[in-house]
């Protein structure tokens, strides 16, 4: 499986996880970050469905896919798996980095268990499958 994390994330975090997820080879999962495959500012209208054909799982804090009916129906049609993260607004860099390492195990049982199209929203305190 491949999990994108998208252009809200650093391209470094993406790679921090990258490294520490090949400590966990047999769990068959690649972390990249989408600029590794379109090129920085690609429309979602374009990314969205090229991520979905490689059954790949993307990561965002733009939650406007949810709420933009062309965009979530887009997200469906394709059968994508996402989940948006929505940390705390007074959180950095490093904070952010917090929490995806504290939420990794939880997103990638969610990513490998639930059936697509899904989406997911990460608070701090959860992970809550969106009610589409």
């Amino acid at each position: 499986m491949k999990i994108f994390f998208d252009e809200n994330f650093s391209k470094y975090l993406a790679t921090g996880i990258s490294e520490l997820q090949k400590g966990m080879r047999h769990e068959g999962i690649e972390v990249l970050h989408l600029t590794q495959h379109f090129d920085k500012g690609v429309a979602d209208e374009k990314w969205i469905p090229e991520i979905a054909k490689m059954h790949g799982i993307i990561i965002t804090q733009d939650t406007r896919i949810a709420r933009t009916g062309s965009l979530w129906k887009l997200c469906t049609d394709y059968k994508l798996g996402i989940f948006f993260v929505k940390p705390s607004k007074s959180y950095k860099y490093w904070d952010i980095v917090r929490f995806i390492i504290n939420k990794w195990a939880a997103i990638k049982d969610k990513a490998n268990t639930s059936n697509r199209p899904f989406g997911y929203i990460v608070t701090p305190n959860k992970i809550e499958r969106m009610n589409h």
